[in-house]
Formats: C-alpha cells, structure tokens, sequence
C-alpha cells in the first residue's frame, strides 16, 4: 500500500487535536483517515527516542491507538489481495472512534 500525500499540519498538541476532530468529521476533513492515521505515525515516530515535553508525552499513546487501530481495521475488513492494490483513501474508520480518542484528551 502507498503512503498518502502527508498532511501538511505541525506536530503540536493543537494539531492532533484538530487532526482528530477531523477524524470524527470526516466530511469536514480536509484529510483522509489514511492521512490522519499515517500522520499519527508521523508525529509518534518524531519522539520515539525523545525525552518530550509532558503535554506532547501524554498525545503518544494515543496517536499510536491511532495508526495501529487503521492497520487492524484494514486487515480486519480486506483480503491480501486488496490490501496491495488498493489506496483506501476513501476508507473510514468507525468516527466513534475518534470521538473515543479525544474524550481520552480532555
């Protein structure tokens, strides 16, 4: 599967809040759950040998639940077939799922 065109967003607490806004509003989302989710990776993978500041600490579990919740989801719904010819672009998780997230984080 071929990463998305990355989303143009900062790794600030404010931006995965927004990101994950997005996430449970998909119609209002300039950005896929396939960019959220690998986004997520993104902004994870930035700290993972990093001593980061608490607020920041306390997002990682989260974006990670993020992405690993996306692989499962795929793997869970389509065959191997499809994972490798498919984009997914326009797959959705369940958006109760991202509400979940940010209630987590508030």
């Amino acid at each position: 599967m071929e990463l998305s065109t990355p989303a143009a967003m900062p790794f600030t607490r404010e931006a995965a809040l927004k990101m994950l806004k997005w996430g449970a509003e998909p119609s209002t989302s300039p950005y896929s759950h396939k960019q959220i989710a690998e986004w997520c990776d993104r902004f994870w993978c930035k700290y993972l040998d990093v001593d980061a500041e608490p607020e920041i600490e306390s997002l990682l579990p989260i974006l990670t639940d993020v992405e690993t919740q996306w692989d499962l989801y795929l793997a869970n719904t389509y065959s191997l077939e499809e994972l490798r010819a498919k984009n997914f672009e326009e797959e959705q998780m369940s958006t109760e799922w991202f509400r979940d997230w940010l209630q987590q984080l508030a």
